[in-house]
C-alpha cells in the first residue's frame, strides 16, 4: 500500500484522465500489486503515464527550475523600459 507521505504537495494525478485527489489514490493502493506500487512510486518521482488493473494513470511531477548555481530560479525580473540606467 502507498503511504500518505510519498504523494507530494503539488503532484498532479489522473485515473482515466480525472484529476484525483490523495485519499482517492490510497484507497486504490490497496488493491495494486507490489510491482504496480514500485512503478507508481517512481512516476511520482519522474512523471509517466501506465495502465494499472484497466484503469490509465497519468502522473505530472512538479517542475522545479534551477540555476547555473543550483538555486531555484526567481523567473523574470521586471524592469522599466523608461527607466534610465
Amino acid at each position: 500500500m502507498i503511504s500518505a507521505q510519498s504523494i507530494r504537495k503539488g503532484i498532479i494525478i489522473k485515473f482515466d484522465g480525472i484529476e484525483v485527489d490523495k485519499a482517492t489514490v490510497l484507497k486504490a493502493s490497496e488493491s495494486w500489486k507490489e510491482s504496480h506500487e514500485i512503478l507508481f512510486k517512481k512516476l511520482l518521482k519522474q512523471g509517466g503515464t501506465f495502465k494499472i488493473n484497466g484503469v490509465l494513470v497519468e502522473v505530472k511531477p512538479v517542475e522545479k527550475t534551477f540555476t547555473s548555481r543550483g538555486e531555484t530560479d526567481g523567473g523574470i525580473q521586471q524592469v522599466d523600459p523608461l527607466a534610465r540606467f
